[in-house]
């Protein structure tokens, strides 16, 4: 059993589920040993929320984590910080992160140079000797020294949101437009070999971004930025394929984004490592639509899950078992031993939990007509040429959180224990939804006609 870290100890933000585990294939995923997220609460109500995603154990990345609280929260960001402030704040968080975490491992780098000088002036008889126990010990440290972390910081300060990343981790927004329609906004930078901007500064340092983006690696990584493994940059020379760079390929600089104004339209946020994307992503197959059924999957388990603690596990226990039935069908044998982290932040999509009623969430007792009603559109629309993503659907105006559609429209989600009729809200079969075309042009044009007496015959 894992010492619990000290983050489990600060206040927590209630609006908040998680679930965070290494995914067991067919086997327990209710362990917390590996838990690698956090989401507190400050004194004057600013949230910070954290999903950080290993790389070879666990823990570097435990180690980034707790020191990343450390980082932002000793001490808590103020009111009176500007924004510009805020996103200094978030930068040196991860410089100093990384600083910490090099000096954490001083001893054994120091150790690694003095064992490979050994190494290399052993003579014969010292070889057959001491060799294989030195070549043991390397392995062990660089085992070590490679671990780290992929990592996405969302902190909400002043009713205004700001994220920082580096790696494949994400962060999403989903709001509403003025048509009602809920939209998925990546808020992140994949920091991978198919983002052609960091496949530029690559090449910038010297190395053949064509081998490397049929490699898809890094040294002993796919990422282009980490917090953390320090063989792929103190140590990169070791590596053939990204020896040759003039300096470190693999960077920790964080993409910072915000403030983004949290008004009205923004309903949730979503904090997921990429073993959790990418497995939808291999079963349906389009990336560039995995975003929206992420969402679209977490707003189905808003509907059917009665205790809102529980979403994210519900979540990521469907998209196991929908990969789990991919691989048996396609006759794969899935990866052992992903992590998988799904932070949802509810802002009003659901109705808020106050600080107060945080004790009732432990064992909630919710009746089906006080909890939002879901239906979706069967048609999805979605912007490919962008990271807007759009689930079609149309919010009542009245501000329950109620998710309507047109009669015409199939209802994917019709349950015998919920109804799709907010309680003290009159059902109206002909409620229209509320127009998004103007046709005012159309009308004037139509009025000239008439009373110019050039109106055709087939318009009344």
């Amino acid at each position: 059993m894992i010492a619990r870290p000290w983050t489990d100890d600060l206040p927590k933000c209630q609006n908040t589920c998680v679930a965070s585990y290494f995914s067991q294939i067919g086997g327990n995923v209710s362990s917390t040993d590996d838990y690698l997220c956090f989401y507190c609460q400050t004194e004057d109500g600013s949230c910070l929320y954290g999903v950080f995603e290993p790389h070879n154990g666990l823990d570097a990345a435990r180690f980034i984590m707790q020191r990343m609280a450390v980082e932002m929260l000793l001490p808590p960001p103020s009111i009176s910080n500007t924004d510009e402030e805020i996103r200094d704040r978030l930068r040196n968080a991860f410089v100093s992160v990384e600083k910490a975490y090099i000096e954490n491992y001083d001893g054994m780098i120091a150790e690694r140079t003095c064992l490979q000088y050994r190494l290399q002036t052993l003579n014969e008889t010292q070889i057959s000797q001491n060799c294989d126990n030195i070549l043991s010990r390397l392995k062990e440290i660089d085992q070590h020294l490679s671990g780290g972390a992929t990592v996405v910081i969302a902190l909400v300060h002043n009713n205004k949101l700001f994220v920082a990343n580096v790696g494949e981790t994400r962060a999403l927004l989903c709001k509403t437009d003025d048509n009602s329609v809920l939209r998925v906004v990546q808020l992140t930078v994949d920091h991978s070999l198919n983002n052609e901007d960091e496949l530029l500064r690559l090449s910038q340092l010297g190395l053949d971004v064509n081998k490397l983006r049929n490699a898809q690696y890094l040294g002993n990584q796919s990422g282009t930025r980490c917090l953390g493994n320090y063989l792929v940059k103190g140590l990169y020379k070791a590596f053939p394929n990204i020896g040759t760079a003039a300096s470190e390929p693999v960077v920790a600089a964080p993409e910072i984004h915000g403030p983004i104004a949290l008004d009205e339209s923004c309903r949730f946020l979503v904090l997921v490592s990429a073993g959790v994307y990418k497995r939808i992503q291999e079963v349906r197959g389009c990336s560039e639509q995995t975003n929206k059924q992420l969402a679209q999957i977490i707003v189905e388990n808003f509907r059917k899950e009665t205790n809102f603690v529980k979403v994210s596990q519900s979540v990521l226990e469907e998209i196991e078992e929908e990969f789990i039935s991919y691989c048996s069908k396609n006759n794969l044998t899935p990866k052992s031993n992903t992590h998988v982290t799904l932070l949802i932040r509810n802002f009003n999509f659901l109705p808020p939990i106050q600080q107060n009623d945080a004790i009732n969430m432990r064992n909630p007792v919710h009746k089906q007509n006080e909890r939002t009603s879901v239906r979706f559109n069967p048609i999805v629309q979605s912007k490919s040429n962008t990271l807007l993503n759009e689930i079609d659907s149309e919010f009542y105006s009245s501000g329950t959180n109620d998710l309507g559609t047109n009669d015409s429209n199939i209802d994917t989600n019709q349950s015998n224990e919920s109804s799709d009729i907010s309680s003290g809200r009159p059902y109206d079969r002909d409620r229209k939804i509320k127009g998004y075309v103007d046709f005012s042009c159309y009308y004037e044009n139509v009025a000239k006609a008439r009373k110019n007496g050039t109106l055709p015959g087939f318009i009344k």
